[in-house]
């Protein structure tokens, strides 16, 4: 008699187990993963949701797409829809006849994400730039030396230039090649 007591205690129990996890609710994967893997489908046609079935349907979903699309979702979260559909076409151009694999979309992913500046990754404010100096006039002569004269009139107009810049300008116009 023991025996049937424990086996209906053990049979309520798997029903009442089994009432818990229908009225738990079923975590899916995000909009883009699900629309993900049916460009993926689309581009590899079965090949590539092959490597995840398991033949076990549940809600009308194989359960291995489902956990491997939870899985894709966890592991591409933390890169923007932009850099997800850039890696996915340079991968569908690089590869275009093996589907590819997690690790190679993420390392995908990770290339295709822009560089931030160390500045920008802390949220500095980035000053604007300064206006431009004016270039000072300088009469022009059309004698293949008004690079020097222009040379000559920031340097004057107290622009620093280089003492080599300097002495090549002062040779040029005739002055003597002595640095400032």
């Amino acid at each position: 008699m023991k025996g049937a007591a424990n086996l209906a205690a053990q049979g309520l129990r798997d029903v009442v187990h089994h009432q818990e996890q229908a009225a738990k609710p079923v975590r899916k994967a995000s909009p883009r993963t699900r629309k993900l893997f049916v460009v993926l489908h689309g581009a590899y046609g079965s090949s590539f949701l092959s490597k995840f079935n398991t033949g076990q349907l549940a809600d009308g979903q194989d359960k291995g797409v489902r956990m491997a699309m939870l899985v894709w979702d966890s592991a591409l979260a933390k890169f923007s829809d932009d850099v997800v559909e850039l890696a996915v076409e340079r991968i569908k151009r690089a590869s275009p006849e093996f589907a590819p694999t997690l690790p190679m979309l993420e390392k995908e992913c990770e290339a295709a994400t822009p560089v931030q500046a160390y500045a920008q990754q802390q949220g500095w404010v980035a000053l604007p730039a300064p206006p431009p100096a004016p270039h000072p006039a300088f009469q022009r002569m059309g004698d293949g030396r008004d690079w020097a004269r222009g040379l000559r009139a920031r340097h004057e107009a107290g622009q620093k230039l280089t003492p080599t810049v300097v002495a090549m300008f002062r040779k040029a116009l005739g002055q003597e090649a002595r640095t400032a």
